[in-house]
């Protein structure tokens, strides 16, 4: 008696055993069929663009230079869905609207050192910077800043940026030409 209640215990293990074994089995086909889909197998390509992006934005956040308020993507299709240079949603902290062709790390990256803000901590910054390089002329310091910061190279995607509202378009809010009565580098320089 005593080994026959054994041999159906031992049954029942091996029978609860298989069945976890078939349903472990079944969640792993489905994760692989899941990813081997081409839906869902992602463009490393253009993932290792925006990655590799990212990164050297954190490199030049800390590096001491003006890098971080330059650099740009240097691709056209930031958000990977095969349309270039249109209008996409960037930043994680705060939404901004940008061409693809110029996101910049300061709409995408914070950094400390440009402060809290680190769009008007570049403005500011690259401000100060063509200062010294024009000899205190604020306009040519100005113009320096706006010719190295752009929205896009796209007209396109510069006129859809322009329909934006002005305090939901970050160039107009933080790199505008004028303020009132003051350009750019007046305004920022005091």
């Amino acid at each position: 008696m005593f080994n026959t209640n054994k041999k159906g215990q031992m049954s029942l293990e091996m029978i609860i055993g298989l069945v976890i074994l078939l349903v472990v089995a079944g969640v792993i086909i489905m994760m692989l069929l899941h990813y081997l889909n081409p839906k869902n197998v992602p463009n490393t390509q253009e993932e290792m663009a925006v990655r590799d992006f990212k990164q050297k934005c954190e490199i030049y956040c800390k590096d001491g230079t003006l890098n971080y308020c330059r650099y740009y993507f240097e691709g056209n299709d930031w958000d990977n869905d095969g349309i270039t240079n249109e209008l996409v949603s960037v930043g994680d902290i705060v939404k901004w609207q940008a061409c693809e062709d110029r996101i910049y790390c300061f709409l995408v990256v914070p950094c400390e050192r440009y402060g809290e803000n680190p769009i008007e901590g570049c403005a500011r910054q690259l401000c100060n910077a063509y200062k010294i390089k024009y000899k205190n002329n604020l306009t040519l310091a100005t113009e320096g800043v706006l010719e190295e910061i752009s929205p896009t190279t796209d007209p396109v995607c510069n006129h859809k940026l322009k329909s934006i509202k002005p305090q939901d378009n970050w160039m107009y809010s933080y790199f505008n030409k004028y303020y009132g009565t003051e350009d750019l580098c007046s305004h920022y320089i005091k």
